[in-house]
């Protein structure tokens, strides 16, 4: 297992405490990577007509886990910290409507209900990218016919993952380790003419040299005209001289995502751009300098972004800021919390708080050999302040 049990019991507590604090007797957990934060269970494929999840209750130590009954071996074999296992049967009626996800989710809300599990309160992750939302409702509808009360209990479990424990930092610094190394790799390994496909390749067997996963998102590997676009897939564009190229990625270890990303540049570049990623890198002097437990997370991009406005950068910020990380699943690595506070709940810097830090900038007009440039660092928040988890320079690496 990626931790020992204690771990992942102190994770359940954690949990059970946050729904007394939140008067939820039961949750029903189906977000791939929080199954995998209280279980350590992963799978390749999480089908939006399946409801894999585990069901935690404020007043039991014991974690039931569901899954398709055809997975009984994989939940076996699969060095889980799985105790009890409930296994549903969505083939037994297929004559019936709805039959992909009802008889799944009936299983469920049987087997809930005879643990006598349904009484009180019950929560259901709407957020979640497995199962798909029809087959929630359908669980809700169902919950509440069963006479529990039901409420949306999105976020509890990633609101108690924001904090990371010791042993999780660990892996974490892993993470950084092996993506430090598939740009390292690269800086060593690059040939002009390769394309961008080839780029990522080298960084994806410098990390699987070392263990790392395969990351959550997609690596991005883009180059000179393709560097006015954001989040493309690499292509089979040649990188030819004078080409600058940015290539962004996670390191994953056990789940456990370090973001970094980078520019080169094949052959010397304009003095332009070299001048605008060593000035834009010094705003995350800045950040670690200013950000102390406690502070809320916009602080980060707020120091940021004043650094960049005194440094006459502003104009070429595309996105200063940054969001959560820790356990992902494809296909995503974004937690859901951000750097500017707004989109599903804002959060202060506690101590075992993990973000990235992107610093993405673009030149509409162009520079000889591109039109934009990335520097990208995951950071973690200790006692004494922000730590970057990656040992690479942010200047620009020529290759």
């Amino acid at each position: 297992m990626a931790f020992d049990l204690a771990e992942y019991h102190e994770r359940a507590r954690r949990v059970r405490a946050e729904m007394q604090r939140a008067d939820l007797d039961m949750l029903y957990v189906t977000s791939p990577p929080n199954i995998t934060y209280l279980t350590g269970y992963d799978s390749r494929w999480y089908r939006r007509s399946t409801p894999t999840g585990v069901a935690v209750h404020a007043a039991s130590d014991r974690l039931i886990f569901f899954d398709d009954i055809t997975h009984r071996t994989l939940v076996s074999a699969h060095h889980a910290q799985v105790g009890e296992a409930a296994f549903f049967r969505r083939f037994r009626d297929v004559e019936r409507d709805g039959w992909i996800f009802r008889n799944s989710a009936d299983d469920v809300i049987d087997t809930l209900r005879e643990e006598g599990w349904l009484r009180g309160s019950a929560g259901l992750e709407h957020w979640s990218t497995a199962p798909g939302g029809i087959p929630l409702r359908y669980i809700d509808e169902r919950m509440t016919a069963a006479g529990a009360r039901t409420i949306d209990g999105s976020w509890l479990v990633d609101r108690v993952r924001l904090v990371k424990s010791p042993a999780e930092i660990a892996r974490l610094d892993n993470a950084a380790f092996i993506a430090d190394a598939a740009l390292a790799a690269i800086s060593r390994d690059f040939q002009p003419g390769m394309s961008e496909i080839e780029v990522q390749g080298i960084a994806h067997y410098a990390m699987s040299r070392l263990d790392g996963e395969e990351p959550a998102i997609r690596t991005s590997v883009i180059s000179g005209p393709n560097t006015r676009v954001q989040h493309p897939l690499p292509t089979r564009r040649k990188i030819g001289k004078g080409d600058l190229f940015t290539v962004d990625l996670c390191g994953s270890f056990y789940r456990y995502h370090a973001n970094i990303a980078r520019t080169f540049s094949a052959g010397e570049p304009d003095p332009r751009w070299r001048d605008l990623v060593t000035r834009a890198a010094v705003s995350f002097d800045h950040v670690v300098a200013a950000v102390r437990p406690g502070d809320p997370m916009e602080k980060a991009a707020e120091v940021a972004m004043q650094y960049l406005d005194s440094a006459g950068l502003t104009r070429y910020g595309w996105f200063i800021g940054g969001y959560d990380l820790g356990i992902a699943i494809p296909p995503d690595w974004v937690g859901h919390t951000y750097l500017n506070g707004r989109c599903f709940e804002r959060a202060d810097f506690a101590v075992g708080t993990v973000v990235n830090f992107e610093n993405v900038l673009d030149v509409p007009e162009g520079w000889p050999g591109g039109f934009g440039t990335q520097n990208v660092d995951t950071l973690v928040m200790e006692e004494g302040g922000l730590r970057i988890l990656s040992r690479l320079d942010r200047g620009i690496t020529i290759v």
